[in-house]
């Protein structure tokens, strides 16, 4: 039987309520007035899945393949509407607790990475939803630590992975959906809500269902993110935690819903 503690929810929540304790203690010890607007369990716990699915998306192995190595720098673009009663003070909080967290998550993984870990949280006035950037940043590895530059990427010298790719998924009655992932970006994810990069109001969909991601690589994969129903890739369910790798043709079910991954552009 699983352990509750290996459901990736019930691991985000947990994390988000041990930083909305640090951060209150942090407010107590006045570092802003009593009563400040601050960001909820859920959008906290939101933000660290998001990073987490980040990592997992980029990461490299060493050319010795002896390690993995994940990506140091993130930066979290928050919504106008997120972060229009917030602070700085408490925005730059919210970062160090989170760069906290996701040390701990590499620690336990067993992660390498090429400097030190730094996550930059901030608004942007455009953006219509959350969005997570991760990239590797070698000239802010600590004193004494290898870079890895040897991870910056295992293609041949003679071919360069793509930046960017288009998916088009389509269903039984002939409908498209396109996603656009670049190897930088955070994922793009499917689901029933406003918000998600394809929305698709089917109840046998999960608000937040799953996602696609390009990695540096050039492959593009799929994982579940913690729905109701699951995701299959050809009729192969996803396991929580599991990214799998798809290519044109393959199937993906999400609840009651068939899509094709028909081409990549």
């Amino acid at each position: 039987m699983a352990d509750k503690s290996d459901n990736p929810l019930d691991k985000a929540e947990d994390v988000a309520r041990r930083i909305l304790d640090r951060l209150g203690l942090k407010l107590d010890n006045r570092l802003a007035p009593a009563g400040q607007a601050a960001l909820g369990a859920r959008q906290i716990s939101d933000l660290t899945t998001r990073i987490e699915r980040a990592i997992e998306a980029n990461l490299q192995t060493a050319e010795s393949g002896s390690a993995r190595i994940a990506p140091n720098r993130f930066r979290v673009l928050l919504t106008y509407e997120e972060t229009s009663s917030l602070t700085p003070e408490y925005m730059e909080a919210v970062s160090k607790e989170l760069t906290n967290t996701v040390q701990e998550y590499i620690t336990n993984r067993r992660y390498r990475t090429p400097g030190r870990i730094e996550i930059e949280v901030s608004r942007d006035l455009f953006a219509k939803t959350t969005v997570v950037k991760a990239d590797f940043s070698p000239d802010n590895a600590m004193p004494g630590k290898d870079p890895v530059r040897q991870a910056a990427s295992t293609a041949p010298a003679s071919v360069t992975p793509p930046t960017a790719k288009t998916v088009i998924l389509t269903d039984a009655s002939g409908n498209e959906y396109r996603l656009l992932l670049q190897s930088n970006g955070s994922p793009a994810c499917i689901g029933r809500t406003a918000g998600n990069t394809v929305r698709i109001n089917d109840e046998s969909i999960s608000r937040v269902h799953c996602s696609l991601a390009l990695k540096p690589s050039g492959d593009v994969i799929v994982a579940d993110l913690g729905s109701a129903n699951g995701t299959f890739v050809n009729n192969s369910r996803l396991a929580p935690d599991e990214a799998r790798k798809v290519t044109s043709g393959d199937l993906l079910r999400l609840g009651d819903l068939a899509l094709t991954v028909a081409r990549f552009l």
